[in-house]
């Protein structure tokens, strides 16, 4: 059976074992070297592991889960150092909601699937070590970023070594593409904290070697087909926009052998799709991930108030005798109080911990009247009756003390409009692509020249070509 990085029995001249040999050097050097950071991390007050709220609300995630099975955080997020009072896992990242217990609850915002797997890695790592997250984080949190992160990078590490290996590369071009992935990506920085892009990175670059066994080496075996889908819908999962690249890898894919792709690519997307949906049901009982709340939810109803009315200045008695109407049982704790969305207000029922949304509806359209008047004016002749829309509660990054809102959102969260200042900001700006990454522009040249190079013979005949405007579409 042949291994995933087995090669041609091809001899290999005394320069070439050198530069094979120097390239292993530098993958363990950057691997202790990343060891190191991953046993010191710590946050900018040391009194935990744990880097930013991204990853604080992971971590709480896991806890919650390995502690209550619950993906609840409430509890974690109010932990206190006893001797500065901080709350140390306390986390903006995260939303709140109605559980299945009828009371508001926290959870993290972070697609659940991620967490979940790694939950099942701390409670082994309890398990044999008797150690906790809240007992002894400085000793588990190392543990863990070190199976989750560092040995999948430096797997991923020796598999791209040994496929550039197998393409008989210059030993200038070999040693310079060791070192771009070793020190020139941000995947080391992401190596010393939980996050969703190292996966994702990863997933897409395995994804990439399958589909060069493909196409470029003409193994049409299944497995690479499935291992494919596996990849890239994982990398998905982790990265929406990856969603571009399960497309972009299906289209390369069905170029070169429409029916294992049909019957083993696209299949394979569907474990990680169902686990992904699975998982999210259960943290949230909705199968619409958490990020995506950000607005009003479900119609409930509407009714009409008297011409003119303010939301917030509606009787409360008007409300209370409505909802027992549509089945919603309420106590005589409501409150009506603006959102962080304009329009929007909200229904708080603090004895049942109900929370709706209204906001006003538009007047029904109308044909033009009699004397030939528009609606518009005919409707400034005659004040109109007020309708009221009543919703489900379905923005779940307000509520008391969120961080998104508008007046305590800062710098980047709080986005850019200008589509131009934006793009120019992601590619060469302080943030972006090129200026954290300058080898891209080598490797942007480098696709002009191999195409300039190939154009006098149908370029689109030459498969690694296709691969390369896949990936840059």
């Amino acid at each position: 059976m042949t291994s995933l990085t087995s090669e041609p029995n091809i001899a290999t001249s005394e320069p070439q074992r050198m530069v094979q040999w120097l390239c292993r050097l530098i993958l363990v050097l950057t691997a202790v070297i990343q060891l190191t950071r991953i046993v010191q991390v710590q946050s900018s007050t040391g009194e935990v592991p744990f880097f930013s709220a991204n990853d604080r609300s992971r971590w709480c995630t896991i806890a919650a889960l390995a502690v209550t099975g619950s993906y609840e955080i409430d509890d974690l997020i109010e932990i206190r150092d006893p001797n500065t009072r901080r709350r140390t896992w306390y986390t903006i990242d995260m939303v709140r909601h109605r559980g299945a217990d009828g009371k508001q609850h926290y959870y993290s915002s972070k697609p659940p699937l991620l967490p979940t797997l790694y939950t099942a890695v701390y409670i082994a790592i309890r398990a044999v070590t008797g150690a906790t997250l809240m007992s002894e984080p400085f000793l588990v949190v190392p543990i863990l970023l070190v199976i989750v992160n560092l040995m999948p990078l430096v797997a991923w590490w020796w598999l791209m070594l040994r496929w550039w290996e197998r393409q008989r590369l210059s030993a200038w071009s070999t040693i310079v593409l060791c070192l771009f992935m070793t020190w020139g990506t941000y995947l080391t920085t992401f190596v010393s904290s939980l996050n969703n892009h190292l996966p994702a990175a990863l997933s897409v670059g395995l994804s990439l070697w399958c589909i060069d066994r493909i196409v470029s080496e003409g193994d049409h075996r299944w497995r690479w087909f499935a291992l494919c889908g596996l990849a890239t819908s994982f990398a998905t999962a982790n990265e929406l926009p990856a969603l571009s690249w399960v497309a972009a890898a299906a289209g390369i894919l069905i170029f070169i052998d429409a029916r294992r792709t049909i019957l083993g690519y696209l299949p394979a997307l569907l474990p990680v799709a169902a686990a992904f949906f699975v998982t999210n049901y259960a943290a949230h009982d909705r199968w619409i991930p958490a990020y995506a709340h950000r607005d009003v939810g479900t119609k409930l109803f509407e009714f009409v108030a008297k011409p003119g009315v303010n939301l917030d200045q509606l009787p409360i008695a008007t409300l209370a005798e409505l909802l027992p109407k549509y089945g919603i049982e309420c106590s005589n704790e409501i409150t009506i109080s603006a959102a962080r969305r304009p329009g929007i207000f909200e229904v708080w029922d603090a004895g049942n911990e109900l929370r709706l949304a209204m906001r006003r509806l538009p007047v029904p359209s109308r044909s033009v009247t009699g004397n030939g008047s528009t609606d518009a004016e005919a409707e400034a002749e005659v004040d109109q009756p007020t309708r009221i829309g009543v919703y489900e509660w379905g923005d779940w990054y307000d509520y008391p003390g969120s961080y998104w809102t508008s007046e305590r959102k800062q710098g980047v969260d709080k986005g850019e409009p200008n589509q131009l200042k934006y793009a120019l900001h992601a590619l060469i700006g302080h943030h972006g692509i090129f200026s954290l990454t300058p080898f891209w522009l080598v490797a942007l040249w480098g696709v002009v020249v191999v195409w300039r190079e190939r154009l006098s013979w149908q370029p689109w005949r030459d498969q690694r070509l296709l691969i390369v405007a896949a990936i840059v579409a």
